[in-house]
């Protein structure tokens, strides 16, 4: 593939593929969702297909900063809650994984990615989803 070929969003959807393929245990329906997920990122088939027959070659891009971290979160839970691709506990599932993935602790996960299901289905403003996504970690933090 011609570097010069690559879409915008390229690195970032090899990155979800790796993650959610890794394990060798994602359900049909996020493979399913990859595809749709493609659509939503404007990549082309030849760049879908190269990725998903490459994509252990590619590394992790992880946001580096927190509130990329939690701009991410709110990106991808947005996208998943437009799609009736998967149920609710895949989508939980898919979303911890990036989750991890993407820097968030694995002790406080779960509860992260339930917010943020919750507050991206009632399609809040990014400032209003932040707020309440370091509410919980501050929370989850001082339980601990």
């Amino acid at each position: 593939m011609n570097y010069h070929l690559k879409s915008q969003y390229h690195d970032a959807f090899a990155s979800m593929v790796k993650i959610t393929l890794r394990d060798g245990d994602a359900s049909e329906r996020e493979v399913i969702f990859l595809e749709h997920l493609m659509d939503k990122l404007s990549l082309n088939e030849e760049e879908y297909e190269f990725i998903m027959q490459n994509y252990v070659k590619y590394p992790i891009s992880a946001p580096y900063a927190f509130d990329e971290r939690i701009k991410a979160l709110y990106e991808l839970g947005k996208i998943l809650n437009t799609e009736n691709v998967m149920d609710e506990n895949s989508k939980s599932r898919w979303l911890e994984r990036l989750g991890k993935a993407i820097g968030f602790e694995p002790n406080s996960i779960e509860e992260v990615v339930a917010k943020a299901i919750s507050l991206t289905k009632e399609n809040i403003e990014f400032g209003k989803f932040n707020s309440e996504i370091q509410a919980v970690l501050e929370n989850h933090h001082s339980n601990s």
